[in-house]
């Protein structure tokens, strides 16, 4: 982070930033509810979360195994389970960072936040370990560095557009609207927002997250070659 922290926060929160004021402008006047800032900035936290979870993880990962690094790290008295933690670890630690980031920018824009911090952070790390899943999954499917750069770049962004995130689920065609509801950036945006007005019903929310982590990381991790052939 420290070596790149410029592409970190072009994606952590530029972008993001940039994507709730984007937001918040096409509204024009009919934005005035505090709900609708809300959704935005929820939004944006979760965008941020997708980006560095996804791409930029991904990103990294692809780095990793593309380029020998990977053989290097299975050579070395390391367990493939150390390197796992440590993608975790990593993963959340640009949540954290970029969070708190977007939090402070919500309050310089002078959106109220009342939040329940202690469903917040569980509901970040659920995600951040669910998006993370998925981007172990294509950096280690990939077979080339471009595919991988190409498929990292599209989920990462195509997770947002794609769900109910900025804006509400009727806007979308009948036949998308059940799919993109059960997308894992649906139910982080729902519960983001939830938590950030300082509500706790997200039981629902921290399920399907908790579900699609387990799933992901272990789909993922699974098919990593910790030594390629």
């Amino acid at each position: 982070m420290r070596s790149e922290v410029g592409p970190f926060l072009l994606a952590a929160l530029v972008f993001p930033s940039a994507m709730y004021l984007f937001a918040n402008a096409m509204g024009g006047a009919k934005v005035t509810l505090e709900p609708d800032r809300l959704r935005f900035l929820a939004g944006s936290i979760v965008f941020s979360l997708s980006l560095t979870s996804i791409s930029w993880l991904g990103y990294l990962l692809l780095e990793n195994r593309f380029t020998g690094r990977l053989k290097l790290f299975a050579t070395l008295p390391l367990a493939p389970s150390s390197y796992v933690f440590g993608v975790l670890v990593f993963a959340v630690a640009q949540a954290a960072a970029g969070t708190s980031a977007l939090l402070v920018v919500g309050r310089i824009l002078g959106l109220p936040l009342h939040p329940n911090f202690a469903l917040l952070v569980t509901v970040i790390v659920l995600t951040i370990l669910c998006l993370s899943g998925l981007g172990v999954i294509i950096a280690s499917r990939a077979r080339s560095f471009s595919e991988g750069a190409l498929l990292t770049d599209t989920f990462g962004a195509g997770l947002i557009f794609l769900a109910p995130v900025y804006y509400d689920p009727e806007m979308l065609p009948a036949t998308l609207r059940v799919f993109s509801q059960m997308l894992p950036t649906a139910f982080a945006a729902h519960a983001v927002r939830t938590t950030l007005a300082g509500g706790h019903e997200v039981g629902r929310d921290l399920l399907a997250l908790g579900l699609m982590a387990f799933a992901t990381l272990a789909l993922g991790f699974r098919l990593m070659k910790w030594r390629e052939d």
